[in-house]
């Protein structure tokens, strides 16, 4: 198994779409692949957007921390998403894992984007666990996320996350929408075409409205599949290229 990462360094892309994080040539074993014919079958030639419990989750922890307070670059301020988000869960900002988080992103700000990488590769179950899904591992990722389980699980509880989740679908369900006209299999490879050597045979888009500029992508490969991660640059610029584009061929890619 296979796993590519492009990391973070902040390099805005023309024409008003993603900004993409470019370390060069480090691969980080982030995500994992243990696919089933299940998830191969279901994937194969398809892209879809999405915003992730998980990944939501982590985006609200990362806006109650001090880093995230105050940093402009990582979260998106300028909602009434972002104003409702503190107004549930401001009065958590003191929580262990807020703390952890915070304490973890001072060392080192990039361990925001090992942290929500490995995010996308757990969901929450019926017990509002964190467990892993079938299909992915985190085994080799930089952050060692039995560190942070308990507390999420505990926040999660605590909070009433997931409450505030279900409140909030139809505004991620119009998100997921908007930019899914813009999804196809072309544009997608026509954006990643400049990172990236072969085609993919999934692009997996992940979103969310707290999203603001730091973007990155991870390659996933296994049992002879291919799925792209793109963690979007905001809720409203998910690619560079769109369906409107004219179509592109193996190496051929719009400028």
């Amino acid at each position: 198994m296979k796993l590519n990462y492009r990391g973070p360094l902040f390099c805005t892309v023309l024409f008003g779409a993603i900004t993409l994080f470019n370390s060069g040539c480090k691969s980080y074993d982030d995500v994992a692949s243990r696919y089933t014919s299940k998830h191969i079958k279901a994937n194969t030639n398809q892209i879809a957007a999405q915003i992730p419990e998980t990944g939501e989750l982590g985006y609200i922890l990362l806006a109650l921390t001090d880093v995230g307070t105050t940093d402009t670059s990582l979260i998106n301020k300028d909602t009434q998403y972002y104003k409702e988000v503190i107004a549930h869960f401001n009065g958590f900002k003191n929580h262990k894992i807020v703390k952890q988080l915070n304490k973890d992103l001072q060392g080192n700000i990039n361990n925001f984007t090992h942290f929500r990488n490995g995010l996308y590769a757990f969901k929450l179950n019926d017990r509002n666990r964190m467990v892993l899904k079938t299909d992915y591992r985190i085994d080799l990722n930089r952050v060692d996320f039995r560190r942070y389980t308990t507390g999420m699980q505990d926040f999660i509880a605590s909070t009433k996350f997931r409450e505030f989740y279900a409140k909030h679908k139809d505004l991620y369900t119009k998100i997921i929408q908007n930019q899914s006209s813009q999804l196809t299999m072309n544009a997608a490879w026509a954006t990643m075409g400049k990172q990236y050597t072969e085609p993919f045979q999934s692009y997996q888009v992940i979103m969310s409205p707290l999203m603001r500029g730091n973007s990155s992508t991870l390659a996933i490969s296994g049992r002879g599949f291919r799925e792209c991660l793109i963690f979007a640059e905001s809720a409203d610029k998910a690619l560079l290229y769109t369906a409107a584009k004219p179509a592109v061929g193996k190496g051929s890619f719009n400028e």
